[in-house]
């Protein structure tokens, strides 16, 4: 067998020693999270002391910023506070998916098999056994015997919690002071955040913290107000545990808790449906102008692949039968809330928006437009083809362009089959959009229009070109990012390709970010553009290797930016540039700060050019400068997951830009330089979403 032998070039060691240990373009500040959250109460199978070994910590959003650039003046480690989250263990579907890894409107994505179909189908690597298991029965889930509850999160907690009760593996958490994160309540954490009425039906509310959050975005520069969504708490009537909804979106404005309900529908809608809150402006009148997603109507009951499968090893216990009849049951809310099956409720969801009084906390919710096609025919909840798929679409961004609001997200659409001019379809497709004003728009009196990306055709002919497209975020400058997800393999990956669409000049197409842009694109890249500000400057993440994942193994990523546009008073970073953040941190000091990181994930960027983002940390320093140095040897547990934020150097401080050696190395194919960490949860991190 091949030994693995890594080493530095001479001339890299040589580089290296001789840059300056001031030089980089960010310095690199970690937000460290209250450990408590691993102390509190969980499952009798996971004890507290591997829950704190375990917990990680992810940087989400950053307060936005005024006037300050950190770029021309220097700026104080805490001025821009942070939010994030603390994570236990897997989740089985992100909090953060209007659908199951948005692909999923079919919404079959509910036990252990429907994992691997789905990592099988739309991943690719020969790992999906692994990636399933651990999504399904926990982080560190017992290889031998996988059903023994060892594992810490995962599908099977949920789905068990009618009988076993549930304990958080995500909480939502923000920077205080000092650089630490404490964690928030929402109005999930109390009984009286819900309804009376069903409250009355459900029990009590759990004594425990039942309920997983998360922040999207922080909306002042003090981090006193914020929004995101919230899984439902737990209530029991002592002989079951059941919660009211999924998932709720939340504004906390003025002090005013704000639970964000669906905007129409039905009983069961308004009781049991989903909501998720995303992206927020201040609008002339003062009001704060909210957008997300929100159920409008029941997804399909009589469709057995929703249900988990009883063949698994496992046999959850839901009967079909009983599901199919929770439609039935939404206006009596001791029958609905009685059925265990119909803690499984799904829903087909829309683009939304609420008015929120940041005064009263007054709010009132509207969809964003018409879901009609460009023949004015109505897109129906349920495909109208197969009557299975259901109509998925979400507001995933909000800015103020030339004083009116532009969202930007995805819809779905009716792909047509070429017979006629018809709704039906072969595809009922998620697809990027822009809701965009129309032209009687005022406050009281919101109107959009919805706009597909164009250039993003779903079929190419009669085969099947993408998977889905949506769009991630969008600036004052009407500048659009977002993602594309290929339906066939591209350079042995299922890519999923960034673009930049110019909605300020119509553009027929969007930009593809390719080997065209910069070299880190290069072709067959998976990437996730998170945020762009209104510099023009975008932040995310991307591959950064090219080994086969089709039939291989999960690609390494790290956090990049693209300067796609001017950064005001900036020393180091020009119109143009693409780096790895890794890079632009790297100050040559084999033995300082910066060092301690590896930088996987930005998400989140303020007009200052403070970034959001998460890294891997190896305290007392990796064992060398370049991009995929082992810590402490490649020693188990000796790295963990930090969140972080990124402060430009101010130009008085003479920044450039040092890019990291890169290792020669021999290895076995499946290991590679990468920390046992790193190895161990690409596959967990690889399709989260975010603004």
């Amino acid at each position: 067998m091949q030994h693995k032998m890594l080493k530095l070039s001479a001339l890299a060691l040589m580089v290296a020693g001789a840059t300056s240990a001031n030089a980089a373009v960010y310095r690199v500040v970690e937000v460290t999270g209250d450990s408590s959250v691993a102390d509190q109460q969980y499952y009798p199978e996971v004890s507290n002391d591997r829950l704190r070994q375990n917990v990680e910590f992810y940087g989400e959003a950053i307060a936005p910023s005024s006037a300050q650039n950190c770029f021309a003046q220097s700026c104080n480690e805490t001025s821009f506070p942070l939010a994030g989250e603390s994570r236990l263990g897997s989740e089985g579907v992100p909090i953060r998916d209007e659908v199951a890894y948005i692909s999923d409107n079919l919404q079959h994505i509910v036990d252990r098999e429907s994992l691997q179909r789905y990592c099988e189908t739309r991943l690719g690597p020969n790992t999906c056994g692994d990636w399933a298991l651990t999504r399904y029965y926990g982080k560190g889930y017992n290889t031998i015997d996988a059903t023994d509850r060892t594992g810490i999160g995962g599908m099977v907690r949920e789905q068990e919690s009618w009988n076993n009760g549930y304990f958080a593996n995500t909480t939502a958490m923000i920077e205080q002071s000092g650089n630490t994160m404490q964690p928030i309540e929402t109005f999930a954490d109390k009984s009286e955040g819900y309804d009376p009425a069903v409250t009355g039906v459900l029990g009590t509310i759990s004594s425990t913290q039942s309920n997983d959050s998360v922040i999207n975005q922080i909306i002042d520069d003090t981090g006193s107000d914020f929004l995101g969504v919230t899984t439902g708490a737990y209530f029991s009537n002592g002989d079951r545990n059941a919660r009211q909804f999924d998932k709720r979106g939340f504004v906390n404005l003025g002090g005013n808790e704000v639970r964000l309900d669906p905007v129409q529908g039905n009983a069961m809608t308004q009781n049991a449906g989903q909501s998720l809150a995303w992206d927020s402006v201040t609008l002339s009148d003062g009001s704060r102008l909210v957008v997300g997603s929100a159920s409008f109507s029941p997804s399909k009951f009589d469709d057995e692949d929703k249900v988990p499968d009883k063949s698994n090893d496992t046999d959850p216990g839901f009967s079909f039968d009983a599901f199919k009849s929770c439609v039935d049951k939404g206006d009596n809310l001791a029958a609905f809330f009685g059925t265990k099956e119909c803690q499984l409720s799904v829903f087909a969801n829309d683009a939304v928006f609420w008015s929120v009084d940041g005064t009263t906390g007054a709010v009132t919710a509207k969809a964003l437009a018409d879901r009609v096609d460009g023949s004015g025919r109505e897109y129906p909840a349920q495909d109208p083809d197969e009557n299975k798929r259901s109509f998925q679409a979400s507001a995933r961004a909000v800015s103020l362009v030339q004083g009116k609001p532009v969202v930007a997200g995805f819809t779905t659409d009716s792909v047509n089959n070429g017979v006629g001019n018809t709704v039906e379809g072969d595809y009922y497709a998620v697809r990027a959009a822009v809701y965009e004003p129309s032209t009687d728009f005022a406050s009281g009196n919101e109107k959009w229009e919805r706009k597909i990306i164009p250039g993003l055709s779903i079929k190419s002919d009669d085969e099947r070109k993408l998977v889905f497209s949506m769009a991630t975020d969008i600036n004052d400058n009407n500048m659009v990012i977002g993602v594309a997800k290929n339906n066939v393999a591209q350079n042995r990956s299922y890519t999923e390709r960034m673009f930049v669409y110019d909605n300020a000049v119509n553009a027929s197409a969007p930009t593809f970010l390719n080997s065209g842009v910069s070299s880190l694109f290069f072709e067959g890249a998976n990437g996730y553009p998170a945020a762009i500000n209104n510099n023009n400057q975008i932040v995310g993440r991307v591959d950064a290797e090219s080994i086969n994942q089709v039939e291989g193994r999960f690609r390494r990523q790290r956090a990049f930016t693209y300067a796609m546009g001017e950064i005001p008073e900036s020393a180091a970073l020009k119109r143009g540039d693409v780096y790895f953040l890794d890079d632009l941190v790297n100050d040559g000091n084999k033995g300082g700060v910066a060092n301690q990181f590896r930088i996987f994930d930005a998400s989140d960027i303020n007009d200052a050019g403070v970034i959001s983002a998460t890294a891997y940390k190896c305290d007392g320093g990796y064992d060398d400068l370049s991009k995929d140095s082992f810590c402490k040897g490649g020693q188990p547990g000796s790295e963990r997951i930090v969140a972080v934020k990124l402060i430009p150097i101010d130009a008085g401080q003479s920044p450039s830009v040092q890019t990291r050696p890169q290792r020669e190395e021999s290895i076995e194919r499946e290991g590679g330089s990468l920390g046992f960490l790193a190895l161990s949860v690409l596959g967990l991190l690889g399709f989260r979403r975010r603004k």
